[in-house]
């Protein structure tokens, strides 16, 4: 029974939902995680990750550290800077690896990066965001003539931040699957004119 009870309450505390953050002197990958469907779907991308990292080193691959067992499981490959992957269990670190292969099942030792997830903040406690407000100030001239300007002040929410990284996150998924589709299609219709 108390064994039950602490693994819900650690499942719960651990990190899952957030923004990816990985970065070094040299790269930087960003990117989201969100549940759905039993899956936690990890999508971002990097830049400055060099082509081939060695000669028989030619593949990258995004690793999450899960937070229960402390084990590195296969997220995604990273193809061109863009990755998108799923992992069954909860996760709080995560680490991309130069490979041989891309399906591979255990990390090499070269390790080209780490980072971790950042959890979503949805305090709820602060109920009233900023709001754009406009102050008619007026000044008078030596001339009787009076001048009306007026000033703004925008307030930006992290919701709001947020949103626009998932709606590129989102833009950037779809650019990718349409571009596996369009391939997918030339390739097929090379096939049926060769044959």
């Amino acid at each position: 029974m108390f064994a039950a009870l602490w693994f819900v309450l650690a499942g719960s505390a651990a990190a899952h939902e957030g923004s990816v953050d990985l970065t070094s002197s040299q790269v930087s990958c960003k990117g989201v995680s969100l549940y759905q469907d039993g899956y936690y779907r990890v999508s971002g991308r990097c830049d400055g990750l060099v082509y081939p990292y060695e000669t028989t080193y030619n593949r990258y691959v995004l690793w999450g550290k899960t937070s229960v067992r402390g084990e590195m499981i296969r997220i995604a490959e990273v193809d061109r800077g863009y990755f998108s992957g799923n992992i069954a269990s909860p996760f709080n670190e995560m680490v991309i690896t130069a490979e041989k292969d891309s399906l591979v099942r255990r990390p090499s030792d070269r390790i080209v990066l780490t980072g971790s997830l950042s959890v979503f903040n949805f305090d709820k406690s602060v109920t009233v965001a900023p709001t754009a407000t406009t102050t008619p100030s007026t000044t008078t001239e030596s001339k009787g003539v009076t001048v009306q300007s007026s000033t703004s002040t925008a307030g930006t929410t992290a919701g709001t931040v947020i949103g626009k990284i998932l709606t590129s996150l989102l833009v950037i998924v779809l650019v990718i699957v349409g571009l596996v589709i369009g391939a997918s299609l030339i390739f097929r219709n090379r096939g049926s004119v060769s044959a």
